[in-house]
């Protein structure tokens, strides 16, 4: 079974991630891979080491990142009506618990994945997540605070706007996996120690989205199952051309697409970080595709169209992180 490493955010300060659009009082609910691994690369660029930043960013794929509370690893939910019974419940009582499900704790991932059914006590269906035991789980608290926009010169009144921050409890967190060879990880790893200082998202420059990476190297195996028929994402992906794009078998697959793009805020060049970076659509995290073939993904460069020399490439990378799937699991 192939087995990937573990880069667990830690110590998680308050977190803001943007939606792309001029507000703030609704932070996007997941920190997708694409952004994590366009921020790697943001770092190595400002290190000095800009001159092959393709070349690195192809070395490696990211997943999106994942909930985990101690030791307990939650994976997205499939696309699709999930093959899970609840005891002595009847199905239309449940079925909009179950819709509510968006994270699936690793052991019962692993059932559904292969195909099998999964039977479960309605205590273990908590709000988004299903969990293997009976237990509480409350990873984080979203709290919207009330902040004022000054003018920078002087000129106008202050507008008054809500922002919301998310909390994350004592022993959670989120987690990523990452898919590369030995020495590149060493890199990995010490870029998102560099990230965990210089923070993830809206507001960095007052403590927003600090973290501290897991000291200790850590695995997580996930299953190449014998019977796989399918495919599904644990990350954004952009498909590398229209053959890729048939291959998906579309008509028999189960997706969502999702329109990145948003300001340049992660930009060196403070003159930079108002302008919309250009836009793309990509495949959702959960997302499964009735495909056996091989997806390799592409990384683009979504720089605006801007007249001046310091402009520099906004990449990102829609490499799918796939796992495969059996999809009689699925309706």
């Amino acid at each position: 079974m192939p087995k990937y490493h573990i880069i667990k955010l830690t110590k998680l300060s308050p977190l803001h991630i943007g939606t792309g659009k001029e507000n703030y009082d609704f932070s996007a609910s997941e920190l997708q891979s694409d952004t994590l691994s366009g921020a790697l690369a943001a770092l190595r660029a400002q290190n000095g080491k800009s001159d092959d930043l393709l070349k690195f960013m192809d070395s490696f794929t990211l997943s999106s990142a994942f909930p985990y509370y101690q030791n307990h690893y939650f994976l997205p939910k499939m696309q699709g009506k999930i093959n899970v019974k609840v005891k002595d419940t009847e199905e239309q009582a449940v079925r909009k618990d179950l819709k509510k499900v968006k994270y699936i704790e690793l052991p019962l991932w692993k059932e559904l994945i292969a195909g099998k059914s999964v039977t479960v006590s309605k205590n273990q269906l908590k709000g988004n997540f299903l969990s293997i035991e009976e237990m509480e789980v409350n990873l984080s608290k979203a709290d919207i605070h009330q902040r004022v926009s000054v003018p920078r010169e002087g000129d106008g009144d202050a507008e008054p706007f809500y922002f919301e921050w998310n909390f994350f409890n004592d022993d959670s967190g989120l987690y990523v996996l990452v898919d590369c060879e030995a020495s590149v990880f060493v890199e990995i790893k010490r870029l998102f120690e560099q990230l965990g200082e210089a923070g993830l998202g809206t507001d960095k420059n007052v403590g927003g989205g600090k973290f501290e990476i897991n000291k200790t190297d850590e695995l997580l195996e996930l299953p190449d199952t014998a019977q796989a028929n399918g495919q599904m994402l644990l990350s954004l992906y952009l498909p590398k051309g229209d053959e890729e794009l048939r291959q998906l078998n579309l008509s028999d697959s189960k997706f969502n697409l999702t329109l990145r793009g948003g300001f340049m805020a992660g930009s060196t060049e403070d003159t930079f970080r108002h302008l919309r970076k250009r836009s793309v659509y990509m495949f959702t995290t959960g997302s499964v595709f009735s495909t056996r073939e091989h997806l390799s993904g592409k990384i683009v460069d979504l720089q605006p169209r801007w007249n001046d020399p310091r402009m520099h490439p906004v990449y990102r990378s829609g490499k799918p992180f796939v796992v495969p799937v059996n999809l009689t699991a699925y309706e």
